[in-house]
């Protein structure tokens, strides 16, 4: 009954115990926040953008009186000014392309910090094995000084240069084991589900390898993503500008059609009765008697004796809408007149602005350009110190060499140890330059993009190809 817990625990175990290689470290870098953010940004703005003809649409309504009976609906449009779409679709094919570029910049930072973490493990662990080896050699030293103690040869100074010599390989040693534990932690915290590092140091490119991709200098263009991000900002900004600017010529300020609408059953209206509208047979005889004593002027006895032929009466009377269907409708345009309106002022800024864009590109570009000639010198000249080193180190640990030398020192075992210790302190120092060389090498690769590819696996090899 408990074969199936059991066979999950064992395999969980299985998982967790798989170490973290190159491959793995570097996929780690897409669960990264950062990561994550710049993808959707750059997702977001290369989808399908639909661009407008208007600015707005506005649905206007005005009553004309509160006796409800009259209403005003009119659609309203406000036009684009003139250049403005193609302002508006070139701004967004300019921003969509700086949160490529963007992309490209965040993701070559992450994968930047995880080869520097790893190589810097790797080249520390070859540090590490070169200081052991010294320090077995210096213990040999110590051991052979001790021996010829009571010899005429014995140097005490020797000896205490040999101890001083041993302390400060242990030390180094303590030193090694605290950086190599730490960036295995800071990888572990990039790639949580694993609890032990193999990093293989043959994913490194030799510096024979270094020195064919970089022998004939490398070429900066746009597709570097700094490069690329600085031509996306240039052209944000030109678009946007040119965005303003277009504004500016919205000659039709807007367009509107309308309905008028009259309620027959609420609609009144004011009437002048004059005598001729009230006398007996007239259309409106009901209103003669109020007519007739309101127009009076002159009362005898008790009646009226003399009228005002002139007098009206103000009457309220329903009212009929007695338009056409065609009259019912409505057009509202509006035009601005450019002749009274200056635009100097907006046409200067738009070219200042286009101009200070461009500035600032061309100084992203040469300041991109010096870098990667100045990083690419130091990788081929360090490479070229390197070698010497190497050289050295191979001529002292040729068996032909060492025989040689063997035979001319004799029996004398501590010549042919100090013989030894040179080989290694030269091999120490080319594997402290080979951290120089890579350190720089992937500051070429931040540059150049080649951190940024998708479509490799090793970006040390394939970077700069």
């Amino acid at each position: 009954m408990k074969i199936v817990p059991f066979l999950s625990l064992a395999l969980t175990a299985a998982a967790i115990a798989t170490p973290l290689t190159w491959e793995r470290l570097i996929e780690s870098a897409k669960a990264d926040p950062r990561y994550e953010a710049a993808a959707k940004r750059a997702e977001a703005t290369s989808k399908e953008r639909n661009l407008k003809l208007w600015d707005k649409i506005e649905l206007r309504y005005q009553l004309d009186g509160f006796s409800f009976a009259k209403h005003d609906f009119e659609l309203r449009v406000t036009p684009q000014a003139f250049g403005e779409r193609a302002a508006d679709k070139a701004h967004y094919e300019a921003v969509k392309n700086y949160q490529q570029a963007t992309f490209a910049v965040e993701r070559s930072i992450l994968l930047y910090d995880r080869y520097e973490r790893g190589v810097r493990y790797v080249l520390r662990q070859k540090i590490n094995e070169i200081n052991k080896q010294l320090l077995q050699v210096t213990q040999d030293r110590i051991e052979v000084l001790h021996l010829k103690s009571g010899s005429a040869s014995f140097n005490a100074e020797d000896l205490m240069t040999s101890l001083e010599k041993s302390a400060s390989l242990k030390a180094n040693l303590l030193s090694d084991s605290t950086a190599l534990r730490d960036a295995e932690l800071k990888m572990m915290i990039w790639a949580p589900d694993f609890d032990n590092v193999a990093l293989d140091p043959t994913f490194l490119p030799t510096m024979e390898e270094l020195a064919e991709f970089l022998k004939n200098g490398v070429t900066v263009d746009e597709n570097f993503p700094l490069v690329a991000l600085a031509k996306g900002k240039r052209d944000s900004d030109i678009s946007k500008a040119q965005q303003d600017a277009s504004k500016d010529r919205n000659y039709i300020s807007h367009v509107g059609i309308g309905y008028s609408l009259q309620i027959e059953s609420l609609m009144e209206k004011y009437k002048d009765l004059e005598y001729k509208d009230i006398k007996s047979g007239a259309r409106y005889d009901e209103y003669e008697s109020e007519w007739m004593s309101k127009a009076c002027t002159q009362t005898v006895q008790g009646e009226c004796a003399s009228h005002d032929a002139s007098y009206k009466l103000r009457k309220l009377f329903p009212d009929t809408d007695d338009r056409k269907t065609a009259d019912k409708f409505f057009v509202n345009l509006a035009f601005r007149l450019p002749f009274f309106d200056s635009n100097k002022d907006a046409s200067l800024r738009e070219q200042v602005e286009k101009l200070d864009a461009e500035s600032k590109y061309l100084d992203e570009v040469r300041e991109v350009n010096q870098k990667v000639a100045r990083l690419t010198e130091e990788v081929l000249t360090l490479i070229d110190q390197w070698k010497v080193l190497k050289d050295y180190a191979e001529q002292v640990n040729a068996s032909g060499f060492m025989e040689q030398f063997a035979h001319k020192a004799g029996s004398d075992p501590l010549l042919l140890l100090r013989a030894r210790e040179s080989a290694l302190e030269s091999d120490l120092k080319a594997a402290k330059l080979e951290y120089d060389i890579y350190a720089r090498y992937l500051e070429l690769l931040d540059f150049s993009g080649g951190l940024a590819r998708e479509d490799v696996v090793n970006h040390l090899r394939e970077g700069i190809r």
